[in-house]
This record gives structure tokens, C-alpha cells and sequence, in this order.
């Protein structure tokens, strides 16, 4: 195990502030925004916007790291290209030899939620820096090491998103019962 700091083994920069490239002419982007990035790693619901004449360096690669920089720091590992990635959320593009999706993992984890805590603002509604992320310690063991974890934790997290689409069936499905009942008068 070797204690880094995530700018040794990363390129981190903000993503694109789109408001500047808006544009009638311009082309359909699909973006990633700040309710794109949910808990437990899934990546949907983006905004779909006329853009133009913006830099190639805004556009997710595969393995790609995304962060919310304001709290609850949400992170995602992209698994999907050409999605343009908006303002207020750090790109982090991992270096060959480390796996984006244990850094993604490692990432959520409450030791760099101290760490944020402990360099962050003191504002109400926390937030981080760019500055910030790129001096957050991880600990992290052999590359092979990090895949099989990514895998397993990949893995919990395909779990518990089914396990809350079943919760949430039985939510309506309770719901839709007391409806009838209701409408049965």
C-alpha cells in the first residue's frame, strides 16, 4: 500500500461553464450537470443543450472520474464518451497503472470526507476546489489489487440500485392499493 495524493496520479481540472457556448446553431450535447452524478455511482438524467466552439478536453473518456464539488461530493466512473461535462464538477482523468473505478470508490469514502471537511470552507453549504481535490491522500494498494476491488465494489453497487428499485415498486405498489381502496367509495 502506498499513501499518494490524487494529483500524483491524476489530471484534474472543472468541467465546462456551457452558459458561454449556448448556442440556436449550435450542435445537440447531451451534458452531464449537477443531478446527473447520483449516489452510489449511476450516471443519468442530463441536461440536452445547442453548443459550439467549446475545448475536446470537456468531453468524458471512458474511465473518467466525475465529483460534485459542492457537498454531498457524489462521484461517478464514465463509462460512456462524448457527454460534455458541466461546471462545478471536477474531471479527473487517472493515469495508466491505477484503476478509475477503485479511484471512484475510494473517492466516496468517509476518510475523504473528512479530508474535504477538514480543507473546505466553512460556508453552510460546503463546498470544495479544485485545489482542494488535487491534495486529497489516498491509500492504495497494487493495480491488480485495485481491479478486483473496483469489480466487487462495481458490483455492491449494481445491488443496491436494484435493491432500491424493488423498495421503490413496493412503494407504489402500497400506494396503488390504498388509491383503490379510496376510489372503492
Amino acid at each position: 500500500m502506498k499513501k499518494v495524493k490524487l494529483a500524483e496520479i491524476a489530471e484534474i481540472f472543472s468541467g465546462l461553464s456551457y452558459r458561454r457556448y449556448l448556442d440556436d446553431k449550435g450542435i445537440d450535447f447531451h451534458v452531464i450537470v449537477q443531478r446527473s452524478i447520483k449516489k452510489d455511482g449511476e450516471l443519468s438524467d442530463f441536461d440536452n443543450l445547442k453548443l459550439s466552439d467549446f475545448k475536446d478536453r470537456y468531453f468524458t473518456r471512458k474511465g473518467d472520474v466525475l465529483m460534485k464539488m459542492p457537498y454531498p461530493y457524489d462521484v461517478v466512473c464514465v463509462k460512456e464518451e462524448g457527454l460534455v461535462v458541466s461546471d462545478r464538477i471536477a474531471i479527473i482523468r487517472v493515469e495508466k497503472g491505477y484503476d478509475p473505478d477503485f479511484i471512484a470508490h475510494m473517492l466516496t469514502n468517509a476518510h475523504i470526507k473528512k479530508q474535504l471537511h477538514e480543507l473546505g470552507s466553512s460556508q453552510k453549504l460546503p463546498h470544495t476546489s479544485l485545489k482542494e481535490i488535487k491534495e486529497l491522500e489516498l491509500v492504495l494498494p497494487d493495480y491488480d489489487t485495485q481491479v478486483k476491488y473496483g469489480e466487487l465494489l462495481n458490483t455492491i453497487n449494481e445491488k443496491i440500485a436494484e435493491d432500491l428499485k424493488v423498495v421503490e415498486y413496493d412503494r407504489n405498489l402500497k400506494e396503488g392499493i390504498l388509491n383503490q381502496l379510496w376510489e372503492a367509495q
